[in-house]
């Protein structure tokens, strides 16, 4: 990555910024401070329309966000300034009957939420005067009684007698008043009372002093009998009526949905060339843009700003340290290697000029991957299922496509590793076929010790070669002091392994000698980089990587606990009849392949993400946007 300065004359300044916007190229910087320079004038101007921009932009938004699959897509940025009156128009136009329909949506879900909470208590009430329940409002009207039903807020039946006394003092003893507890917290009540005094009741609950769950104006008049039924008709209606909601709101923003896409698109890219220009730096006659652009792709940039622009705009290269803090990261991995960047990104972009961890995960990942899972069987149902996925999710989300290619390479991999092992479905291949392992089989008595052996193996070499990395990343960011850390512990280490080789006879006599002198010089070296308080940090620095190496272990234990979960389905599978052993057996091993999926990748995760990347990996970079480009589209330079 290399930050390019274009120059011409000032009045171009607009046209320049547009070409640049349609190229897709280059990533502008602010080339005001770092030239001590002013920008055009005007930037009020262009601040108040920014603003405006952005309202209308969450407008539209919220207009596409009602909108499902069937109406995504993406629409071309319009490269012409935009009349924002007839824009705002336009999308008053489309969301008046969207949001009118919006809020009509949300009071009908809002029933469908409410009117539940209503339905339960009335329920509980009618067993209090099975006579009235049985009757409905024109009956009622005929016994010239009526009925209000109450849920007080309260578990004090004080508040009770309170309302008894109130109504008493009105009515008389003209009343009834029939009260339960319906739920904690809340005391059910039922009024009857001569239909004469009806607006008589109402007007004294309204006055009253007690708090109390109203029904909804809709059913607050209806007797007890009908508004339970008014209820539990409206619930059985409401499911019908969001629908019909639904179907009317897309029917309004379905035929609009390309025109609303060119808007926000539009708008999108008005508000990139507003930014843009903000940035750019002019003199009395000049502008000066400063722009990055991927290194190899400057002479076509100079090519296709003469062909567009013509001699009068020229570019040059200001030829920036590789490890400049402020420059954008772009990633460049061969094909293979590509479908891990997301995975490196997760966690962190790599600083500009730092080393791209991208092709070492595509390396050792599906490796640990493999050597966890470890069986033709289980990869081959992994295998089958990343093909599927990459075949379904091509379109609709290309990155689960792209990440399906490390599934991919994990089954592969676990097809190895299962040969090694002579595991197929667990056990099952060794009950077929007889040992068939190239190697040995993982759930053997005597395979455990080569077993851990081989994890702390794959642990060694990956963070020895995580320190030479770093070693390699001190020497190009001038970090001595790093450095020399890098190779103490390196030493230290090395010293290690070969006391350990010494220990268990595979080493000779004479190697013990410069063992424990490397391991003395490591420890020394270590500790005399953090001056007296190296003392405490240097063993304890030299103990956390061997807790690391250590730590690879986990690739064993996940491994054995696989093929263990595996014997014991084929186990299990041989009790019973035949059918009942198979669908047994059948669900133990879906579940172990699931297991299989999940748990060896988030383990072989975490081993690269804590005990490798902190050997040497550089972060705190940031991704390269190019000018022109909407967030997520592909960032390789066109040609």
């Amino acid at each position: 990555m290399t930050k390019a300065q274009i120059l011409g004359p000032r009045r171009e300044v607009e046209r320049a910024v547009t070409e640049l916007q349609r190229l897709g190229r280059v990533e502008i910087a602010d080339a005001r401070a770092a030239n001590g320079i002013e920008g055009l004038r005007g930037e009020k101007l262009r601040a108040s329309r920014r603003d405006d921009l952005r309202s209308l932009a969450a407008q539209a938004d919220g207009l596409l966000a009602e909108l499902d699959a069937a109406g995504a897509g993406q629409a071309d940025r319009v490269e012409h300034a935009l009349d924002l009156n007839a824009l705002k128009d336009e999308l008053d136009r489309i969301s008046t009957p969207v949001d009118e329909l919006r809020r009509c949506l949300e009071a009908l879900r809002d029933e469908r939420l409410v009117l539940p909470g209503y339905l339960e208590p009335l329920r509980r009430l009618l067993p209090l005067v099975p006579e009235l329940a049985e009757l409905d409002d024109e009956a009622l009207r005929q016994l010239r009684l009526g009925t209000v039903a109450l849920v007080l807020n309260t578990e004090d039946e004080f508040v009770v007698q309170t309302l008894r006394g109130q109504l008493s003092e009105e009515l008389g003893k003209k009343f009834a008043l029939l009260s339960t507890r319906i739920e904690a917290g809340a005391i059910g009540c039922l009024i009857v009372f001569p239909y004469a005094d009806r607006a008589a009741v109402q007007a004294l609950l309204g006055r009253a002093q007690v708090r109390h769950v109203a029904l909804p104006e809709a059913f607050e008049h209806l007797s007890l009998h009908a508004a339970v039924d008014a209820i539990e008709r409206r619930l059985a209606e409401l499911p019908q009526a969001i629908a019909a909601a639904e179907d009317r709101r897309r029917a309004l923003l379905v035929p609009h949905a390309g025109r609303l896409r060119e808007l926000r698109a539009g708008i999108a890219g008005e508000l990139e060339r507003l930014e843009a220009v903000g940035r750019v730096g002019v003199t009395q006659r000049t502008f000066i843009a400063d722009c990055w652009v991927p290194r190899r792709q400057l002479a076509a940039l100079r090519e296709e700003v003469e062909a567009r622009l013509g001699t009068a705009i020229v570019v040059e290269d200001t030829a920036p340290s590789p490890r400049d803090p402020d420059a954008p990261v772009l990633m460049r991995n061969s094909r293979l290697a590509r479908p891990f960047e997301p995975l490196v990104s997760f966690l962190e972009l790599p600083r500009a000029g730092a080393l791209d961890p991208t092709l070492m995960m595509a390396l050792f990942l599906p490796l640990m991957f493999g050597a966890m899972v470890g069986d033709v069987g289980y990869g081959a149902v992994l295998l089958a299922i990343a093909l599927v996925a990459r075949r379904a999710y091509r379109v609709r989300t290309p990155l689960l496509a792209r990440l399906s290619w490390v599934l991919v390479a994990g089954a592969v991999w676990s097809i190895v590793f299962g040969v090694l092992f002579g595991e197929l479905f667990g056990d099952l291949g060794q009950r077929v076929f007889g040992d068939w392992a190239v190697w040995r089989y993982r759930p053997a008595a005597d395979t455990l010790e080569p077993l851990l052996l081989l994890a702390v193996a794959m642990g060694a070499a990956h963070v020895v070669l995580g320190l030479g990395l770093g070693a390699l990343e001190a020497i190009r960011f001038g970090e001595g002091r790093e450095l020399f850390d890098k190779l103490g512990v390196l030493l230290v280490l090395g010293g290690l392994f070969g006391l350990a080789g010494w220990a268990a006879g595979h080493l000779p006599s004479g190697a013990l000698t410069p063992a424990v002198a490397a391991a003395v010089v490591g420890v020394v070296l270590v500790m005399s980089l953090h001056g007296a308080i190296g003392m405490i940090t240097g063993p304890l620095e030299l103990i956390g990587t061997l807790g690391k190496v250590l730590s690879y272990l986990r690739i064993a234990a996940v491994g054995l606990a696989s093929a263990h979960l595996a014997a014991v389905a084929n186990e299990l599978g041989t009790i019973g009849p035949i059918w009942m052993g198979v669908l047994v057996a059948t669900f133990f091993h879906a579940m172990n392949v699931a297991l299989a999926a999940f748990s060896p990748t988030i383990q072989a995760l975490r081993l690269h993400y804590v005990e490798f990347f902190d050997t040497f990996f550089v972060g705190g970079g940031r991704e390269f946007t190019p000018f022109g480009r909407p967030p997520g589209a592909d960032t390789q330079p066109t040609s």
